[in-house]
């Protein structure tokens, strides 16, 4: 039986885990798994070997502030890959604190599996030539990055996006609010504000002023919060209570899908949750505040005009972006007003080329690199 280690802490970054791990068993692999992941990968049976949260941080200030939990982290991986020595590493996302392990791991010549690398098509393009010095393979999730990897020789594929089978069939409306035990009739807000203590920290209070502003302009309108977490509640329930956001509001934890479902706006935190907003075609705006310093470094090294990923794709300003001090709560909730009349279906029939622009390579290519890779 073969050994791979797996980093993967997050709720996006697990999505993909998993995903590799059914690839892996459908080409036939026994492994052992072992890494610093989350709870559901745990559940699918890969060992823990270390407390990953510190990895949901993020941007230069916040790596900085946990610099020692970091370098715990660092030593615990290392000792574990020096004493286990699995034939394969798959890493996910995280590039910071993931390329020092694909460093790690070629020293101790372990293979190097890299998916969703950084987003050197964005910033810090120069970041390839370290990619091809420590990393085996890459799996990438948008067709568009394979020739920025092939054109150093770097050996690439595209990881059918999970997003989509996930959000192939979803529930209707009115059966996603009898999921959630609410009326089916009504207009809802829903509000996705990230799965890191971090953003949640930055954004609630900004969010509660946003949906009471919005509350004021439509009072019937309900208001549906999506956590990642459990755990995110007390933190969510003291910031909502501080901003006096409407006592009303709704929490489903881990049910986002479902309360996407259920929504007729979305207000959503940069990140993977704005490709699933999209594949689920609900109007949306995206909001976003990194800490001052590390938005002043990105600016500067930023080459996209965009940062949520459907503007990215589309190429366009489908998504209105609230960035930094221009998140002003009168000004987002007009924004979600508009998308609640007219706007918001015109908006929705610009998503309509997405699910083109994220198809994989065919699924016997995958299981093909993760044989050579994994064994």
């Amino acid at each position: 039986m073969g050994k791979a280690f797996m980093l993967a802490v997050e709720r996006s970054g697990e999505n993909l885990g998993l995903e590799i791990m059914a690839n892996a068993a459908q080409a036939g692999l026994a492994l052992q798994w072992s890494g610093v992941v989350g709870s559901r990968l745990q559940a699918a049976g890969v060992q823990n070997i270390a407390d990953g949260e510190v990895l949901a941080m993020i941007g230069l200030v916040e790596v900085l502030r946990h610099y020692r939990r970091l370098r715990r982290l660092y030593g615990q991986i290392r000792q574990h890959l020096q004493a286990e020595r699995p034939d394969c590493v798959v890493l996910i996302d995280h590039p910071a604190f993931n390329l020092h392990i694909a460093k790690l791991a070629k020293n101790l010549g372990i293979r190097v599996l890299y998916v969703v690398g950084p987003q050197i098509w964005a910033w810090r393009s120069q970041r390839i030539h370290q990619i091809k010095r420590v990393v085996d393979h890459m799996l990438v999730l948008f067709p568009f990055e394979v020739p920025i990897y092939a054109q150093v020789g770097v050996p690439v594929h595209v990881l059918a996006h999970p997003l989509l089978a996930q959000t192939a069939a979803v529930p209707n409306r009115e059966s996603a609010r009898a999921a959630l035990n609410m009326a089916a009739d009504g207009q809802v807000l829903a509000l996705l504000p990230g799965s890191r203590r971090g953003e949640l920290e930055r954004l609630v209070l900004r969010y509660a002023e946003t949906a009471r502003r919005l509350r004021e302009q439509m009072p019937d309108l309900r208001i549906l919060v999506a956590l990642a977490r459990e755990e995110l509640r007390p933190l969510w329930e003291r910031l909502w209570k501080q901003g006096a956001g409407p006592e009303d509001a709704r929490l489903a934890v881990a049910q986002t899908q479902t309360v996407l479902a259920a929504a007729d706006v979305v207000l959503v935190a940069s990140g993977t949750a704005t490709l699933e907003t999209a594949l689920m075609q609900r109007p949306a705006v995206v909001v976003y505040i990194l800490n001052a310093l590390t938005f002043a470094v990105v600016r500067r090294l930023v080459k996209t005009p965009f940062v949520a990923m459907p503007n990215v794709l589309l190429k366009k300003s489908v998504y209105p972006e609230f960035l930094q001090e221009a998140f002003e709560p009168a000004q987002v909730a007009d924004a979600l007003a508009a998308l609640l009349g007219p706007a918001g279906p015109v908006q929705v029939a610009e998503l309509q080329k997405l699910r083109g622009l994220l198809e994989g390579d065919p699924p016997e290519q995958l299981q093909q690199v993760l044989r050579e890779m994994l064994t």
